[in-house]
């Protein structure tokens, strides 16, 4: 049902009237349009950038903000200076390793591979398991591979090395000084603290 806001000749409206037309604002204009059935395809494509977003989505969540006990970890913190103004830190990082990494079906396969040429794989995966992260897939995705808790948090390393070339003043500290095809077994293991929030 339709929300008006000055009803007949209305100044605003939102929501819909029966399963025929769509009230909605859009850049500060009120507009209206024909209802259309969602349609979810669930095809290949779809899946290919649903995995990535997905997976680049849940390695957020690792990183430590702060709270009542806590503050912002070290990488929240740089993450956070890093983001234009207008848009959140997630967003940020999640549109900057996509567009930098994983632009399409062949970069992600390319990321897979990379990861799981790394050395330091499975102290990569053993850091995400004490981080709670999971691996991530979607059925229908046309990519081979999923977006395992290890890639997850390689993507992360991955965003500081970027960040630290990028922007200056953050991530310019260990272990994001190090190209991460050279990084050693501690490395992994510090980006893990790196990624905890700090206890006040």
């Amino acid at each position: 049902m339709a929300k008006v806001t000055g009803p007949l000749y209305s100044m605003s409206a939102s929501g819909t009237i029966g399963k025929a037309m769509v009230f909605f604002g859009w850049k500060g204009i009120n507009v209206v349009r024909e209802w259309l059935i969602p349609k979810n395809l669930k095809s290949p494509d779809q899946g290919d950038v649903r995995i990535v977003f997905g997976g680049l989505g849940q390695a957020t969540r690792c990183v430590g903000l702060a709270d009542i006990a806590h503050t912002d970890s070290p990488f929240g913190a740089d993450a956070k200076l890093c983001n234009p103004s207008g848009q959140t830190w997630v967003s940020f990082l999640v549109q900057h390793l996509t567009k930098t990494y994983m632009s399409d079906a062949t970069a992600y396969e390319a990321m897979y591979t990379a990861f799981e040429g790394n050395t330091q794989k499975a102290i990569f995966t053993a850091q995400a398991a004490i981080l709670e992260l999971a691996d991530f897939d979607i059925s229908y995705k046309g990519t081979a591979h999923i977006f395992s808790k290890g890639m997850q948090l390689f993507m992360l390393a991955k965003y500081g090395i970027g960040m630290l070339t990028l922007k200056e003043g953050v991530y310019n500290r260990a272990p994001y000084l190090t190209a991460i095809g050279s990084w050693g077994a501690g490395d992994p293991v510090l980006l893990k603290t790196d990624l905890l929030a700090v206890t006040i």
